[in-house]
């Protein structure tokens, strides 16, 4: 589905990236993944009136402001899968009354010849076998009919379920893009508030323990100030193909947003998330950051971390408060270290 909303290849992409950084210098706007989304389909040219709009808005002697391009953001990307959704319902639709359609005059073409039959059957006369021979001929045929009928309606049949199966997938795709996170291929906020709902539910249920980890990028402005947003996208897939290495079975990894990254792992308590967590953190620790293009240095990158322990039907922003917390300690008391709400209780 991602590669039908961004079908480019990597030199049209490069081109329109440039473009891009270009208009979020020249006005001025904050380099965030919302501006950036908005040039990027302003750049690609795919949506006329955000283009007429922004055309407009730099003849103006008015600023762009972020708070126009984040009312252009809501107006013509974040609606997008909105009216995917709603074309895809209204084509489902469509099949199911073409189906009732096929059926309904199918049925009413089989009982047609139903009551030719038995007006034929009506008509035999032992005693004439010439007529017997003449109605046994006319029921056959209309025997034939009916099974071509029957194969004509499986055909259609066949057909529309074939449709209603792409158009499934294309639902599915609908609904798997709009809760990842496009830069590094992780859950985004509202995939992760659908996964923890899940998880929160089978941790009542079972009566087992569920605990997050909550984990910010070091000094992450200054890898985006000294060496560019680019090299800042990079050092974040990294860091998610790291996490999501590190996790297994029923564990979850979400961007949460700009340089945070949240864990949910189901069956484990604050001592399991401590483990996991020093995993990851001393595994990128260890990592050596080099620029491709250039050869420049560019590490070390650490993170900080924060957890907390799920409590029975409490919110999440209870509980993302409380690793929060913990990771506000992590970062107040010297970076690159895992901080449980434990922790904090006790200081």
């Amino acid at each position: 589905m991602l590669k039908k909303l961004y079908p480019e290849s990597n030199t049209t992409s490069s081109k329109h990236l440039r473009q891009v950084l270009q208009s979020i210098a020249e006005h001025d706007l904050p380099y965030n993944p919302i501006v950036y989304a908005v040039w990027y389909e302003y750049a690609t040219g795919r949506t006329p009136e955000l283009n007429t709009i922004i055309d407009e808005s730099n003849n103006s002697a008015e600023p762009i402001s972020l708070e126009m391009v984040t009312e252009w953001f809501e107006t013509f990307i974040a609606t997008h899968q909105i009216r995917v959704t709603e074309k895809t319902t209204n084509e489902f639709k469509s099949i199911i009354f073409e189906v009732s359609k096929q059926i309904d005059d199918s049925g009413s073409r089989i009982a047609d010849s139903g009551d030719r039959i038995k007006i034929l059957s009506s008509q035999m006369d032992p005693a004439q076998p010439k007529t017997i021979e003449e109605v046994s001929q006319s029921i056959l045929s209309e025997t034939h009919s009916i099974l071509k009928e029957n194969h004509s309606l499986k055909q259609d049949m066949d057909a529309t379920i074939n449709e209603i199966d792409a158009l499934k997938r294309e639902l599915e795709g609908v609904r798997q893009a709009a809760k990842t996170d496009t830069l590094t291929g992780l859950l985004n906020r509202r995939g992760f508030d659908e996964a923890f709902i899940q998880a929160s539910r089978e941790a009542q249920e079972n009566n087992t323990p569920l605990t997050i980890v909550l984990c910010d990028i070091d000094h992450f402005k200054q890898v985006n100030d000294t060496h560019g947003h680019l090299i800042g996208d990079n050092v974040l897939k990294m860091l998610a193909k790291l996490l999501h290495d590190h996790i297994k079975g029923k564990d979850i990894a979400a961007r949460f947003g700009g340089e945070e990254f949240i864990l949910i792992l189901p069956d484990t308590d604050i001592p399991g998330g401590v483990a996991l967590a020093e995993q990851m953190r001393k595994s990128l620790q260890k990592k050596r950051w080099r620029s491709k293009t250039t050869g420049e240095t560019i590490g070390p990158i650490t993170i900080s971390l924060g957890i907390a322990l799920y409590r029975p039907k409490e919110d999440v922003e209870a509980l993302v408060q409380r690793a929060d917390d913990a990771l506000y300690v992590a970062k107040n008391n010297g970076r690159n270290r895992t901080i449980t709400e434990e922790n904090v209780n006790k200081s």
